[in-house]
């Protein structure tokens, strides 16, 4: 069973960090690491005290763009 989350307010599809993690192809605690430097998109929600949630669309928009990122057609980062 995968459950997912939507919010009702907005209809939008909510991640946990494991799943922000699956989708980046890192580990749930570089995840983390990223999120606590203010490296991801920020939390769009938090649940029980310390579940952070995410927009996913904007989770797959950033990790498209984000510099060396796997997806097709990402911006390449500058070389010096």
């Amino acid at each position: 069973m995968r459950p997912i989350i939507i919010d009702a307010d907005t209809g939008r599809e909510l991640w946990l960090g494991e799943d922000c993690a699956a989708h980046i192809g890192v580990t749930n605690s570089t995840w983390r690491g990223y999120s606590s430097h203010g490296r991801t998109p920020a939390p769009v929600a938090t649940i029980l005290g310390k579940t952070h949630l995410y927009d996913a669309e904007e989770v797959k928009a950033w990790h498209a763009a984000r510099p060396g990122s796997p997806v097709r057609n990402a911006p390449r980062a500058k070389r010096r």
